[in-house]
């Protein structure tokens, strides 16, 4: 097993955050279970420095890991990580902070042509020529003592990513992309990202698209009552209700109690919540709605995607949706400026850099598109 320090009492800690303190990036990862609960359980984490020692910290014994998180808050060392966003909404809920600054290395590898959402494996393997084992994806983390593979398996997340990491700057350094991800990195800091409001609900589920207003209006507001229950209980939202019985409820109106169990609604929730939803159902509140995409020109749209899979290729994007979408080139079209995604960092650069505005423009002039 590769050497490593194990981290379960307050005094190995202490030593543990003395030996971050003078690093200068940090590799970083979590094991966490999160079957019957809503919150994630957090039950270890594992950190590289630099200087290539590594501690695995029982997040299980320890119980507070306030000084750990108030450690890689206070540091300059760069936090180093890979498709990041569950990590730190651990970090988040259990210390309301996002460490800083942050470096992902999903995306570094997608401006180096592994694709959008690359996985850990896929990228190792394509940088250091190593395949990792997957045996112990789906293991439990809340058993004590760990075993031997587990432990091997949660040491190699760092271990790989310390040693990759560098590789990555220095390509991204000598294809001249370093700066492109610095607005992406730091988004990664916004907090908002780790709490539910509606817009990140609907992404979750989606109205099937024959609801009417109404219809939409009552999904929403039980999205946010499934939401917040889920949250008080600490149970999966699917434990509260199914999204299919969300659908249902919202489509058929129902009335009475009985019609909260016909549609799917489990007796304990029905008791305890029915007469709420049923109230919720018959007034929902309103929430502004996402603006409908208006109608462009198939073959300006053609033309606009044309370009922009070009740009993609030229840079060894694999998907030019991760550039921009659907959804980005129809508003684009219509309103004659970039939405906010394709204002800032990598995107913009690569935007920009293809005189892509110049060629929206051209369209607008030689189109009847109406503004």
């Amino acid at each position: 097993m590769t050497e490593h320090y194990w981290v379960d009492t307050a005094e190995s800690l202490t030593t543990c955050i003395q030996q971050l303190e003078n690093a200068s990036f940090l590799a970083l990862d979590t094991e966490f279970v999160r079957r019957s609960t809503y919150h994630p359980i957090l039950c270890l984490v594992q950190v590289m420095t630099n200087t290539g020692d590594i501690f695995i910290i029982d997040a299980c014994a320890l119980g507070d890991l306030t000084p750990l998180w108030q450690c890689l808050q206070r540091i300059n060392a760069i936090k180093v990580f890979h498709d990041s966003r569950q990590d730190l909404e651990i970090v988040w809920h259990l210390s309301g902070s996002i460490p800083s600054p942050i470096f992902d290395t999903q995306l570094a590898a997608l401006l180096l042509g592994y694709g959008e959402s690359c996985g850990f494996g896929r990228m190792i393997e394509g940088e250091l020529g190593i395949v990792l084992p997957k045996d112990q994806t789906a293991s439990d983390w809340c058993q004590r003592p760990l075993t031997s593979a587990q432990i091997q398996y949660a040491i190699d997340d760092v271990l790989y990513l310390a040693r990759a990491y560098p590789q990555l700057i220095e390509q991204l350094q000598e294809q001249k992309k370093l700066s492109w991800l610095s607005e992406d990195n730091l988004a990664l800091e916004n907090p908002s990202l780790y709490q539910s409001d509606i817009s990140s609900l609907r992404k979750k589920l989606k109205a099937p698209p024959f609801f009417k207003h109404l219809q939409r209006q009552r999904l929403d507001a039980l999205l946010l009552w499934r939401e917040e229950i889920a949250i008080q209980t600490d149970k999966p939202r699917q434990w509260i209700a199914d999204n299919t019985v969300l659908i249902r409820l919202a489509d058929q109106m129902p009335r009475h109690l009985d019609d909260l169990h016909a549609s799917g609604l489990s007796p304990q929730i029905v008791r305890k919540h029915g007469q709420s939803v049923l109230a919720l159902l018959k007034h929902p509140p309103h929430y502004e709605e996402p603006p409908v995409l208006p109608e462009i020109q198939q073959n300006l749209l053609k033309s606009l995607r044309t370009v922009i899979d070009q740009l993609a290729m030229e840079h060894e994007l694999r998907q030019s949706s991760a550039l921009a979408g659907k959804e980005d080139l129809t508003y684009w079209l219509h309103s004659g400026k970039r939405p906010d995604k394709l204002t800032k960092g990598w995107r913009s650069a690569l935007l920009t850099q293809g005189n892509v505005d110049e060629f929206v423009a051209g369209l607008h002039r030689d189109s009847q598109i109406l503004i």
